[in-house]
Order: C-alpha cells, then sequence, then structure tokens
C-alpha cells in the first residue's frame, strides 16, 4: 500500500518512499516548464498574426464584376511580374486577332510567372491591363472575372494604348502577395521561369521583402533620340537609388513610357545594360502620346533597413531635384501594409473638374475604409486621354493633397481610358499605418 505523506513544499503529499531531493528538482522546474509553454504560445499566436498579415481585406468587392475598388495588405513579400504577352513558351503569339485565345494565354502566362514565386491567382492585389482597343474593354472585363478564381476581388487598371509587339491585342502585369518562404537572403528575389517565353535573362517576376521599399516617381531626361532619352533617365535613377542607400539588385519592377512604342525592344535592351552581370528585373512598357524620343520611366525598389527612422513614411527628393507640392521624388516606406486602388474613373459631373472632384471622394471613401488617408499616398498614376481630363485633374489634386505629403507620381498621356467619353483613369497606392 502507498502511503501519503505530506509534502515538504506543503502540498497535498507525496507517495512514501520517494526521494524528495529529485521531486524538489522536478518541483523547480516547472516554472521553467510553464513559462516555455507561454513563450510558445505567444510565438504561435504571433505566427497566426504574421499569416493573417497576408490576408488580403477587399474594398467594396463588387461579385458582377470580380473586383474591389481597393485590396489591403499588411507589411509582407510582394511579387510584381514582368509585361505579360500571349506568348507560347517559344515566344510565339497565341491566337493571332482573337481576344479570348490572346487572353487566355496572358493568364496562362501570368499563373506561371506567379507560380515560380511561390504563390497563384488567388492572391492578386491588382491588375494593370494595356488593351490595343477600346471595345475589347467590356469583354476583357467580363472574361478575366471568368478566368480568375472564385472568391478572388483584385483591383484592377485598364487602359487602352498601343502593344509593344505587332499583332498584340493586350498585355498585362500585375502584384500579388508572396509567401515568406520566396524571399532569399539578399533582399529581393528574382525566380527563374523556365519557359515563359522568350526573354532568357529577364525575370518574369521579382519579390519585394517586407519592410523598406522605395517608389521613385517618373522621371524623363532630355536625349537627342529615345535611346540616348532613355539611357540618360537610367543614369539619373541610378543616381537616385545610390542616394537612398540602394543598387541595381535592390530593383523590383521597372514601368517605361515611351514614344514611339515601336521602339519598345530597343529601350529594354537599354535599361537592361544596367544590370550587367546580373537578372534583369520585370520591366513593362507602355506607350506614352507626347512628342517623340520621350521616355519616363518610374520604379519599385527594396532598400537597407535604417532603424533610427522616426516616420513609417517619408516624402523627399534628391538635393539635386526640386520637390514640388503636387508629387513627390522618391516615396520611402519603412513600415506599415500596403493599400492599392483600381482605375478610378472621373465620370460623375457637369464639367471635367466636377468630375474629377467626384473621383477623388470616391478616393476618400476607399482611404477612409482601408484606414489610410491622404497623409499616406505613396503612389499616383494618372492616365487622361484628353487634355480635358487632365485639366481637371490639376485643378483639384491641390484640394486633397497635403502639400509636404504628396504622392510619387507618373501622368501619361494614353489613348483611352477603357470608358468611352471619359478622360480621366486614375490610380494609387497608399499604405495602411500599423
Amino acid at each position: 500500500m502507498i502511503i501519503l505523506k505530506r509534502s515538504v513544499y506543503g502540498g497535498v503529499g507525496c507517495p512514501s518512499g520517494v526521494n524528495f531531493n529529485r521531486m524538489k528538482r522536478v518541483t523547480l522546474h516547472y516554472p521553467l516548464v510553464f513559462l516555455m509553454v507561454f513563450l510558445g504560445l505567444v510565438l504561435e499566436s504571433k505566427g497566426q498574426f504574421q499569416s493573417k498579415t497576408s490576408d488580403i481585406r477587399y474594398i467594396e468587392p463588387n461579385e458582377e464584376t470580380g473586383t474591389s475598388l481597393g485590396t489591403v495588405v499588411g507589411d509582407v513579400p510582394l511579387a510584381f511580374t514582368d509585361q505579360i504577352f500571349p506568348f507560347d513558351a517559344n515566344g510565339s503569339l497565341v491566337g493571332s486577332s482573337v481576344l479570348k485565345v490572346q487572353l487566355t494565354q496572358v493568364i496562362k502566362n501570368l499563373e506561371g510567372a506567379l507560380e515560380a514565386a511561390g504563390t497563384d491567382l488567388s492572391k492578386l492585389l491588382r491588375l494593370n491591363v494595356y488593351l490595343q482597343k477600346e471595345e475589347h474593354s467590356k469583354p476583357v472585363r467580363k472574361l478575366i472575372k471568368e478566368l480568375l478564381p472564385e472568391g478572388a476581388f483584385p483591383a484592377i487598371t485598364l487602359i487602352v494604348a498601343n502593344q509593344p509587339r505587332e499583332k498584340v491585342l493586350l498585355t498585362m502585369d500585375a502584384i500579388a502577395v508572396a509567401p515568406m518562404t520566396s524571399v532569399s537572403s539578399r533582399g529581393v528575389n528574382l525566380p527563374f521561369s523556365k519557359g515563359l517565353y522568350e526573354k532568357t535573362n529577364r525575370a518574369a517576376v521579382a519579390i519585394l521583402p517586407a519592410g523598406r521599399k522605395v517608389f521613385i516617381a517618373g522621371q524623363a531626361e532630355p536625349g537627342k533620340d529615345l535611346l540616348e532619352a532613355s539611357d540618360k533617365t537610367m543614369q539619373n535613377l541610378f543616381a537616385t537609388l545610390a542616394y537612398i542607400g540602394a543598387s541595381a539588385s535592390d530593383v523590383v519592377q521597372i514601368k517605361a513610357f515611351i514614344n514611339p512604342i515601336g521602339d519598345a525592344t530597343a529601350v529594354e535592351e537599354v535599361i537592361a545594360a544596367f544590370f550587367r552581370g546580373q537578372q534583369v528585373p520585370p520591366i513593362v512598357m507602355v506607350e506614352w502620346l507626347v512628342e517623340e524620343n520621350k521616355s519616363e520611366i518610374e520604379l519599385v525598389a527594396s532598400a537597407p533597413e535604417h532603424y533610427n527612422d522616426k516616420e513609417a513614411v517619408s516624402y523627399y527628393a534628391p538635393p539635386w531635384m526640386i520637390q514640388a507640392t503636387t508629387y513627390s521624388r522618391i516615396v520611402d516606406i519603412k513600415a506599415g501594409g500596403l493599400l492599392f486602388t483600381s482605375g478610378l474613373y472621373a465620370e460623375e459631373g457637369k464639367d471635367e473638374e466636377g468630375k474629377a472632384r467626384n473621383m477623388f471622394d470616391t478616393l476618400s471613401r476607399i482611404l477612409e475604409k482601408a484606414g489610410s488617408s491622404y497623409d499616406h499616398l505613396v503612389k499616383a498614376s494618372y492616365y487622361p486621354s484628353h487634355e480635358k481630363g487632365r485639366e481637371g485633374l490639376m485643378k483639384v489634386r491641390t484640394e486633397f493633397y497635403n502639400p509636404e505629403r504628396p504622392p510619387v507620381a507618373s501622368l501619361i498621356r494614353i489613348q483611352g481610358t477603357g470608358r468611352e467619353g471619359i478622360y480621366l483613369n486614375v490610380d494609387m497606392v497608399g499604405v495602411v499605418p500599423e
């Protein structure tokens, strides 16, 4: 029979014959065990929180269109794609003049690029769609909804512009949430995507890691021809990168607005030359309806962490450039999630000024629902298809922007906004403070 004795620790008692010294050692381990369990629970909850931050929150998702006015995600890795064409693995055009076939191939190629980054179409945050013809806008919107997975409501910006390759009816680039496991130790990761098509040394997708990220506004240096203008602009952009402590290996995506668009391949080669000895990041080429031999180039980059930074978002210019009150040269993001809006249309109002003001009212609603504000806008893309649209924008935006914290911006004249009779399409990126 086991006889219970009162423990020296004042407990209920211990079986007779138990070694009390051993019991004491075991008992003293209890606090350590409890501490380990507690830390495990904390780490587990932290992991759950981090995983939740990668979930996409949709602002006013629309079941009919399969899109949202905006998408919100935490400070997580993001996949930025190359310009996606309706080409097969050999670089041959698929679909000839058939819109649905070309779009299906583009989505297939997009899926392949995202797969290389460890993500998929369900994690799309934004699609940028470039159409050859205005009349293709409605059918493309409908087809995109059919081709994307159920439950995905990405923000979509759609514009009309001549394509960088002949007989191509549409191209796209995209931003999607990428998994933490896809991030390399050196920062920006350029996964190899075999057989996407012809571009052997160009990444189909680049992964922007969580943490500090930088948007650099479109720059446009003069030149005797388009190639010289593009080269000088890239030189200035790389000087800007050096100013923020970044380099070529930190570039995530380059977007060039050029005229004539028929010289896109040559401009791509100029840009690629700045990445000698390493893989070229994604490049997107868009037609800019301006006098010939003009090139405006913007980029997104990662940057080394600066732990002495006090502000979550900083707005500034390099010392050799002027900082305007309506746009910044650099927006430097150190903390917070991101908001991506769909293309917003200036469509309701008595005149172009009233339409533009109504569009900014819609943006105000999106910012409020996202938990952001005009003090945290970081990137603006303005696409007027007529001088009326540009004038309305210029008159109105100063009413809404903080002149000390305006977003970086590119203002590009295009052929069409994707909605007939509407002259202005605008999309935005904002920071959602922690």
